[in-house]
């Protein structure tokens, strides 16, 4: 499954992948296409010979940025054999009303996919691959820039092995940053006060094509339904400190099932085991990253959770790190030089990586919190807009999910056109979005929301 032939010691000219994660085998197949040797450096074990392993989150999302890339590899037919097509999220309102929102206006589809389940086939993928060779239980403890050079650990020695380029896919905790913030990069790693636990359950009035969620203000239960299976794969999601609803205030499985039971009382009866479900399954922090740097001249490159890790609400995490990886190689390209290439592409990915993850965090308040008035009536304003001009207006979860189109200028347009709705309902109030003729709103949309105040 893996070459266990030790990484050769002053392999000048290799170039190393730190992390053999999700990004770092697809990071891995790029390159050995173009470049030839590509070694792996993974500090946990091989997840392939350790089935009952089970990682950070069961489910991933797969929409077009990170379908892109995998089609160029030549992996998408295979994914999809893998993968459950969801039309659009249902909100199961505490009122006992639900209300479902299409992912795309044309029906298309985001595809869900189990973690384990695709990392182990990128890894196989990889590992077929000419030129690439994976390393396990071989943990990167220190990053040289400049020579440049890693230095591994294999039990209790440790030995330098000198590479011309790295590529740091190695997370939140990414040893590769910790050498760019040595150099003088300023970084951000953190927590939300947001925790999540996930389990494994049935609901069999739920629609398998869609994604679930029951929103609770200060709480969110959200559901995927499982391709392997007829299950679904729930994350709950609590506020790590303070008052109930949170961790610090219900410790234990029987406490975490009654505050459950009191956010979700209607979900709660449909778990018959969700004591034992929340007394053994672990209590997750949702981690945060932000870098000012992502490159060292030619040396080192930064991918995916390394420099922008994010909540998960968008599902956009692993295809904006595929999405990293394949503007790296376009990049590589374009330049003959690393060190241009290298620079370009932080250019080009920065404001990006900032900008999904603030998405990412404002799409989580919109989905837990309950029915407001206010915020009803500029989303209805908003929808009203985006089907009169849809050409104008296009919905944000649409341009991050089913476009090319930057993060950065998706964020700008949707808050310019918030802005606009919010100047209507300030003017025309809470029923505009009924009352005003298609006439007006055009003449609202051609006027800027700044101007308009």
């Amino acid at each position: 499954m893996q070459d266990s032939s030790p990484p050769r010691a002053g392999a000048g000219g290799d170039i190393a992948i730190v992390g053999a994660g999700l990004a770092g085998p697809v990071a891995a197949i790029y390159l050995a296409r173009r470049f030839g040797r590509v070694t792996v450096l993974e500090r946990r074990r091989d997840p392939r010979r350790d089935p009952a392993r089970v990682g950070r989150s069961l489910m991933v999302i797969l929409s077009d940025r990170g379908w892109r890339v995998l089609r160029e590899l030549g992996l998408e037919p295979r994914v999809r054999r893998i993968c459950v097509p969801l039309a659009g999220r249902c909100g199961h309102l505490p009122s006992g009303d639900t209300v479902t929102t299409p992912y795309s206006r044309y029906n298309t589809p985001i595809w869900a996919v189990e973690r384990e389940r695709l990392h182990r086939l990128l890894l196989d993928a990889a590992q077929a691959e000419p030129g690439v060779r994976l390393h396990f239980e071989l943990p990167v403890r220190q990053v040289d820039l400049d020579r440049p050079a890693l230095l591994v650990g294999e039990g209790d020695s440790e030995r330098w092995l000198s590479y011309e380029h790295m590529v740091g896919c190695d997370g939140v905790h990414s040893v590769v940053r910790a050498a760019l913030v040595s150099r003088g990069a300023r970084a951000h790693v953190g927590t939300l006060d947001l925790a999540y636990q996930e389990m494994v359950l049935r609901l069999p009035k739920c629609d398998r094509g869609l994604m679930h969620y029951w929103p609770a203000g200060d709480a969110l239960f959200g559901a995927f339904p499982l391709v392997s299976s007829d299950l679904f794969a729930g994350s709950v999601f609590f506020r790590s400190q303070g008052p109930a609803p949170s961790y610090a205030a219900a410790v234990g499985g029987r406490a975490l099932a009654e505050q459950f039971a009191r956010c979700f009382p209607g979900l709660a009866e449909d778990i018959p085991d969700l004591a034992a479900q929340l007394e053994t399954k672990p209590i997750c922090a949702v981690r945060l990253t932000r870098c000012d740097r992502w490159v060292h001249g030619g040396s080192a490159a930064l991918i995916g959770d390394a420099c922008h890790a994010m909540a998960p609400f968008m599902g956009q995490g692993m295809n904006s790190a595929f999405e990293d990886v394949r503007t790296l190689v376009s990049c590589l390209d374009r330049e003959r030089d690393w060190a241009a290439a290298f620079a370009e592409y932080e250019r080009t990915r920065r404001a990006d990586g900032d900008a999904i993850a603030e998405i990412s965090y404002e799409h989580y308040r919109t989905m837990s919190r309950l029915p407001d008035p206010r915020q009803q009536a500029e989303e209805a304003v908003v929808q009203r807009l985006v089907n009169l001009m849809p050409d104008r207006f296009v919905p944000l979860y649409e341009r991050c999910a089913f476009s090319q189109e930057s993060f950065s200028s998706a964020l700008a347009e949707d808050r310019d056109l918030r802005d606009l709705a919010s100047c209507i309902v300030d003017r025309h109030g809470f029923a505009a979005a009924t009352d005003l003729p298609d006439g007006r709103l055009r003449e609202w949309a051609a006027v800027s929301p700044r101007a308009a105040v």
